[in-house]
């Protein structure tokens, strides 16, 4: 059917970070894949024709069995311990995966907060009461049903939640506008506190809603919603009131002019000054939600943690444990906590032992218009696939992840080689114990050798990628590819010329 791979992702809630799994398809059409589950809950697949929540337990096989006789009507039957819960959801899952986008962002694009709350409510009350309708049919399982009934409130929560960006989207959809372009659009009127009541009418401090895939997104949601920006910029200077003091003046001062840059720049990124965010959402979340949800203010602080250690490979100090066991009032969270720290220290372990990369390191004295130069010297004669990347960035890791097995189909040939590079915003630490398991050869360059090579390979964002032939001319500059083949078939092409 026209591909070999397929993603899974992991979500966990109660740390806010995914791991993806890399699903090979055989020729026969078999696939396997094994994942660690703290608990049961739902993973997301993306086959083609099957892009959805799945329902696993812990310790239990799932088999999901396709019928691909009808290309355009592919179905599909699970068997195995959880096989109930997710051939129930198959008979409402075409109703949670309902969405009309292009007939919504025409109906929305010029609403008022009220009228856009009251649209996808409606659009809620319907798909409820479809679920009820089929569940009324016949025996249907209790956990199946509550993970319908949970992701399509959680999935209007998450669409109220972000108005803002949903009124923006729809505005360029309708007016034919790039998503790309700065063009300053109709700003959508700003929700005021009653807006937000719909928070209030969801279930917290229930720990079945960690089962729920929507779930990890609405937590997402809550913790970066307007209300919490705007709470957080009270903190430092008000860029929006400073602008329209600015433009009051004369604008073609080039320092007032720079300063108006820099105000437009910092509003755009919803700019706060560091651990604002975290100050304002225990402020915003007394008001907008009820006392009833302290799961959800325990999952907030720790995402605030795991995300630390996550990015800079650290593992907790018997004091800092100390203190999180101290503001945690759901105890049973922890585990989750702990897991991720056993993660690092085994990957801190694994880091020592790993073969098959190389770290390279530039003179001091290399000059950043040879630095381009210096490095594909020694690749000299051989093609090279360049990827630029950061440890933080998830799609970077994720397509890492992606590209491993052609590696390993690639590794008896000395004429290729996969070269990454990143810069000193990935911490040493955790480059040195993530670099380790990427094979390949690899440069961490200081800032400004990074933004040197930025501008000659026209570098806006990574992951980025590469070609260059045996001779050490660039192909590509910004190489894009979605599957392995993609990749193999260049590099072995150029390795033949």
């Amino acid at each position: 059917m026209g591909f070999k791979t397929v993603q899974l992702s992991n979500n966990n809630a109660v740390t806010g970070l995914y791991s993806s799994y890399l699903i090979n398809i055989a020729a026969d059409g078999t696939f396997e894949v094994a994942l660690p589950l703290t608990r049961e809950q739902e993973v997301w697949v993306g086959f083609p024709f099957f892009n959805s929540p799945i329902y696993l337990e812990p310790g239990k096989e799932l088999i999901q069995n396709f019928d691909i006789t009808s290309p355009s009507a592919v179905t599909s039957v699970f068997k195995g311990v959880p096989a109930t819960v997710n051939n129930d959801i198959n008979k409402v899952r075409p109703i949670l995966m309902d969405f009309d986008w292009d007939a919504i962002d025409k109906a929305i694009y010029s609403m008022t907060p009220e009228q856009y709350k009251l649209y996808f409510q409606q659009i809620q009350q319907r798909k409820l009461s479809q679920i009820d309708s089929i569940a009324k049919k016949g025996a249907f399982n209790k956990t199946a049903y509550d993970l319908a009934q949970r992701n399509v409130k959680y999935s209007t929560a998450d669409l109220l939640i972000f108005y803002r960006h949903m009124m923006e989207s729809a505005y360029r959809h309708v007016n034919k506008l790039s998503f790309d372009n700065k063009q300053p659009l109709s700003k959508p009127v700003k929700p005021d506190s009653s807006y937000y009541s719909f928070l209030k009418e969801l279930k917290y401090n229930d720990p079945l809603a960690l089962r729920s895939y929507n779930y990890f997104i609405l937590i997402n949601r809550l913790m970066y919603m307007e209300p919490v920006y705007d709470q957080a910029r009270t903190e430092g200077a008000d860029y929006e009131k400073e602008l329209a003091i600015l433009k009051t003046k004369d604008t073609s001062d080039l320092g007032i002019k720079n300063t108006i840059n820099h105000y437009e720049e910092m509003i755009a990124r919803n700019a706060t000054i560091p651990g604002a965010l975290e100050r304002a959402r225990p402020v915003v979340f007394k008001k907008l939600l009820p006392v009833s949800s302290s799961m959800e203010t325990d999952i907030v602080y720790l995402q605030s943690i795991t995300r630390e250690m996550d990015i800079n490979k650290d593992t907790l100090s018997a004091e800092k444990l100390a203190t999180i066991k101290s503001n945690v009032k759901n105890p049973f969270l922890l585990a989750d906590v702990y897991t991720l720290d056993n993660t690092i220290k085994e990957s801190i372990r694994n880091a020592k032992t790993q073969k098959g990369y190389s770290y390279n390191q530039l003179a001091a004295t290399t000059a950043n218009d040879s630095m381009l130069t210096t490095i594909l010297e020694k690749y000299k004669g051989k093609v090279i696939f360049i990827d630029f990347w950061a440890t933080w960035c998830g799609p970077c890791m994720d397509a890492i992840k992606r590209i491993a097995p052609l590696k390993e189909e690639l590794a008896g040939d000395k004429n290729i080689v996969f070269l990454y590079i990143t810069n000193t915003s990935s911490p040493e630490k955790s480059y040195d114990v993530i670099m380790p398991g990427i094979k390949g050869e690899h440069y961490r360059l200081s800032t400004d050798q990074f933004n040197q090579l930025s501008g000659m390979f026209n570098i806006v964002g990574i992951p980025h990628y590469a070609i260059v032939d045996k001779r050490g001319t660039i192909i590509n500059k910004n190489f894009i590819w979605t599957q392995n083949d993609q990749v193999k078939e260049q590099l072995l092409r150029l390795e033949k010329e």
